[in-house]
């Protein structure tokens, strides 16, 4: 069994009723009510149906009449929330419950002879959230692709560079003007910046700090010159302290005896 349409995804209209009657706020209400949006357990119809032998016009009558005979009645109830003759209505399903305490449901719009259902905002998150979501996710496959390493140059960013060209009419003189590398644009730094934040935390991969400059043979060598120079020093000031105290202690030693 097929499933039904959802009602926010409808949209009805009916340009005969249209061309029969017009559209206006007098009768927006019985159009509307000729629509699947429309409950058929409304006080609107209650109405409908105990005037229609007695008012056979009753559909017809003024919007503030209608109204005041709702106030009267308690349940489901379809009242004209906006106007903006001729072309713009905004039609709410409330309950009421008493003479001037109504609790809103649904609303629905009429744009032109077109009636929709206005969608609910727990909808209108889910898509926004979704929609924040996957581009996210997109740009977070952007930046892993971003990032390079040389034992040379160390990290690097190569972005895409941008170029531009114009071309003097007649006289083909071409000038290009591209970006620096590695430089974004002002719009897009604050974005990136995040984004690269986010993709750096809660990162288990760690690397090493990395001079910007790369790494240099002759330094490394120097730096391991220098660890055994140090380790060298090290070894003889503690062989020139043991030497030191060895005669302090056999000087001590003698003078007990004697």
């Amino acid at each position: 069994m097929a499933s039904e349409t959802q009602l926010d995804e409808l949209q009805w209209r009916s340009p005969e009723w249209v061309n029969a009657f017009g559209l206006r706020t007098d009768n927006v209400l019985e159009y509307f009510s000729q629509s699947p949006f429309f409950d058929r357990t409304s006080n609107n119809q209650v109405l409908k149906m105990q005037n229609q032998f007695t008012d056979a016009n009753y559909q017809f009558k003024p919007y503030n009449l209608l109204l005041q005979d709702l106030k009267k009645m308690k349940g489901i109830e379809f009242v004209v929330a906006m106007v903006r003759e001729p072309d713009f209505w905004i039609i709410r399903k409330q309950n009421r419950l008493s003479d001037s305490e109504t609790i809103t449901i649904s609303d629905f719009y009429i744009i032109g002879s077109s009636v929709y259902m206005a969608p609910l905002i727990h909808s209108i998150m889910s898509s926004r959230f979704l929609s924040s979501v996957l581009n996210l996710r997109n740009s977070m496959s952007l930046l892993q692709e971003l990032p390079k390493f040389s034992p040379s140059n160390g990290h690097e960013y190569n972005f895409q560079q941008t170029s531009s060209s114009v071309i003097e009419g007649g006289t083909g003189i071409t000038s290009a003007a591209k970006d620096e590398p590695g430089e974004l644009p002002e719009s897009s730094a604050n974005a990136f910046n995040n984004l690269l934040n986010l993709s750096l935390q809660n990162n288990a991969v760690y690397l090493e700090d990395m001079p910007s400059t790369g790494i240099s043979e002759a330094a490394l060598a120097a730096a391991a010159s220098q660890a055994q120079a140090q380790a060298k020093a090290q070894a003889q000031a503690q062989a020139q302290a043991q030497n030191a105290a060895t005669p302090s202690l056999s000087l001590a030693s003698g003078t007990k005896r004697g």
